[in-house]
């Protein structure tokens, strides 16, 4: 039975859920599912990205124009972030680039996305750094589904395999992203992959041309939606229903 956005997002009673989005290569498009996740699930968006092409630049956000560092503070001082709120996109934890070197171990940051999820009684989505980081790992010890973007080319299936061979035994989901027309080995190496560490592949997101030279901060998925981007839309739409009614 299909769950709704509301069912799914009160959780099993004890917090609500949290879902990593995460892969071993940047360039997946791993912050731009995490963006359109959030809004469309009604989550709260925490970036655990220090990279500048991470969801918080993305979004408009620029660190050096505030006072504050809110995902810095929050280890602090113990506290949950200050959310970071926008028209037409998700409330926000912002990153910062000193994060890289001051994070915790991945226990602080599991326990701590799992009281965040408690105080605001809202579902987390979590974009993480690419590859294995103490916050991370964090991130993927809480998740309740890590959602693995992956284009069908030599080097992002390669990193996937090295992905799929460390977690073994977390709850992924393989969304294969900026879909064009690939090769049938790339087609094959992906159902081998899926097939041998019995992974779900969920459904794929097409490349759009137009997405590359988008300048708007609000999200995709946000209405009004422009004719050029309904296709993009109808593909997250069956992303969120996926991840919803993930076993």
């Amino acid at each position: 039975m299909s769950k709704t956005i509301e069912e799914w997002a009160a959780g099993d009673g004890s917090r609500p859920p949290v879902v990593a989005v995460s892969a071993w290569k940047g360039g997946d498009g791993k912050s731009t599912k995490a963006r359109e996740l959030a809004y469309q699930l009604g989550a709260v968006l925490a970036d655990f990205d220090w990279d500048l092409g991470g969801s918080t630049r993305s979004m408009g956000y620029r660190h050096e124009n505030y006072v504050q560092a809110p995902l810095l503070d929050a280890f602090r001082t113990g506290k949950p972030p200050r959310l970071v709120t926008g028209r037409r996109k998700a409330d926000l934890v912002m990153s910062h680039p000193d994060w890289q070197h001051e994070q915790p171990d991945r226990e602080a940051v599991s326990d701590a996305i799992y009281q965040w999820a408690r105080h605001w009684r809202r579902p987390i989505v979590a974009d993480t750094h690419p590859g294995g980081c103490p916050s991370t790992y964090g991130v993927l010890d809480a998740a309740d589904l890590v959602v693995v973007p992956v284009v069908l080319a030599k080097d992002s299936l390669n990193a996937l395999e090295g992905m799929l061979d460390e977690l073994v035994d977390y709850p992924l989901l393989i969304v294969p992203n900026k879909v064009k027309a690939p090769p049938a080995w790339a087609r094959k190496k992906l159902k081998d992959l899926a097939q041998a560490h019995d992974v779900p592949v969920g459904p794929l997101v097409r490349f759009e041309t137009w997405m590359e030279n988008r300048m708007l901060n609000c999200a995709i998925t946000s209405e009004p939606v422009p004719k050029r981007a309904e296709r993009y839309v109808a593909s997250i739409d069956k992303v969120v229903e996926r991840v919803i009614n993930h076993v």
